[in-house]
């Protein structure tokens, strides 16, 4: 960005700025549901004014013979603000922390009894145990 003479180029001000703009258009742009705030000084807006974001919490899902573990880090979530529903074949998790809104569907590996799930929070960690509904039927015969 020199000029003829070998000293810094001076343009207009747009031409400036475009030439700004094509430099950061370089750069690879961040990922979706990244957080960035922009701060342009004294009177910006701090974090607080940042809008809570939404995240897919890490889980575990462990099948043994007739129970199926799932462990969902929930970190900063108070047990009151925990939202946990299942079907036979999906468990949905959603939960809300002061700055993340968590959220995820789990499919599950074999059909579950909906009516024998237990559940326990602690330290940021939820277990819940899931019953494997019985898939075989002895059938008398005559």
């Amino acid at each position: 960005m020199n000029d003829e003479d070998g000293g810094p180029a001076r343009g207009s001000l747009p031409e400036v700025f475009r030439r700004v703009l094509e430099r950061l258009d370089r750069f690879a742009p961040l990922p979706p549901g990244t957080r960035f705030l922009r701060t342009l000084g004294p009177g910006t807006p701090g974090p607080q004014a940042v809008s809570i974001a939404e995240r897919e919490p890490a889980t575990d899902v462990i099948e043994g013979p007739h129970t199926i573990f799932v462990t969902v880090e929930l970190p900063g979530v108070s047990r009151k603000d925990i939202d946990l529903h299942a079907t036979e074949t999906t468990l949905v998790v959603s939960a809300n922390s002061p700055s993340w809104k968590y959220y995820r569907e789990i499919p599950l590996p074999a059909p579950v009894r909906v009516d024998v799930i237990t559940a326990t929070y602690k330290n940021g960690v939820l277990d819940v145990s899931l019953e494997k509904r019985d898939k075989t039927w002895r059938i008398p015969v005559n």
